[in-house]
């Protein structure tokens, strides 16, 4: 897999991906409003001091995850998303360190989210990767867990990643 920053041209296939993982859960808040920082990745993640990756296998964006710049050292990781049919591969985990190596390396030090509690599988893989549960709560209608991770420069030199085209 091949991670690139955001570009205009990825808008489409980002949100075929963003849409497809949101099937099976009743939000409660139109699409439009719901995917209002996706329209806008530039200014709500870029250049705002975080970062939104496209992850690209033979040129099909499969993967995308971003974080939002919170304060000087707190991001929100957001829209983690990868392709159903080919998640458990190992594409989750290496969009995940790349996101944290260059939140560690633009002076983040704890990254925060929420995710639907009614998936399972995605909270075990944030447990994996030493996020803890910090809370809950609800994003629309969907009921959610809190989770945090202090960023730690040991673990993100032994989990190194590749470098963004």
């Amino acid at each position: 897999m091949q991670l690139v920053r955001y570009r205009p041209e990825y808008l489409e296939p980002m949100l075929k991906l963003h849409r497809s993982a949101k099937v099976g859960l009743n939000i409660g808040i139109s699409e439009y409003d719901e995917e209002a920082d996706l329209r806008a990745i530039e200014q709500v993640y870029l250049q705002s001091g975080g970062e939104f990756l496209i992850g690209l296998l033979d040129g099909e964006a499969i993967a995308m995850g971003g974080f939002q710049r919170l304060s000087e050292n707190s991001a929100e990781l957001r829209r983690m998303r990868i392709r159903k049919d080919i998640q458990g591969q190992g594409y989750g985990s290496r969009l995940l360190r790349e996101l944290e190596r260059v939140a560690f390396q633009s002076g983040i030090r704890t990254l925060s989210f929420q995710t639907a509690r009614a998936r399972p599988l995605t909270l075990e893989f944030y447990r994996r990767h030493g996020y803890r549960e910090t809370g809950q709560g609800f994003y629309g209608e969907v009921e959610t867990v809190h989770f945090s991770k202090e960023l730690n420069e040991q673990e993100l030199k032994i989990n190194a990643g590749n470098d963004i085209d």
